[in-house]
């Protein structure tokens, strides 16, 4: 039976790699919820801008409060059609879980970026 054996530089690239599951679903269920994959250092996954959503994580130090307001400038309508926003996984080796209520889901964007913008 072989034996696996991390080197220092192994165990630090899987301590900082990043995992995350992002979905943005209705809040009373009427759609589908929305899920990606966004994997960082090294970027990957299923979303379709990953590298830019990481480079936002990045920025914010992988905390989504931080990310910010108006991060698309998109002008939203006012049609209340609530969602969650949700990202769970692990940032640079430590647990996330982040939900947060948005309007509708242009606003969940307009709010987080591309990060949700899938």
């Amino acid at each position: 039976m072989a034996a696996l054996l991390l080197t220092p530089a192994m165990a630090n690239a899987t301590a900082t790699t990043s995992h995350l599951t992002l979905t943005i679903a209705s809040k009373n269920r009427a759609e589908e919820p929305r899920t990606v994959q966004l994997r960082c250092e090294p970027t990957g996954g299923t979303h379709p801008k990953a590298a830019e959503a990481c480079k936002t994580l990045l920025a914010a130090g992988g905390n989504f409060d931080q990310i910010g307001q108006s991060q698309t400038g998109a002008q939203c309508t006012m049609v209340l059609r609530p969602v969650i926003a949700s990202a769970h996984g692990t940032w640079q080796g430590k647990p996330v879980h982040f939900d947060k209520e948005f309007g509708n889901s242009c606003q969940a964007t307009s709010n987080l970026g591309t990060v949700f913008d899938f």
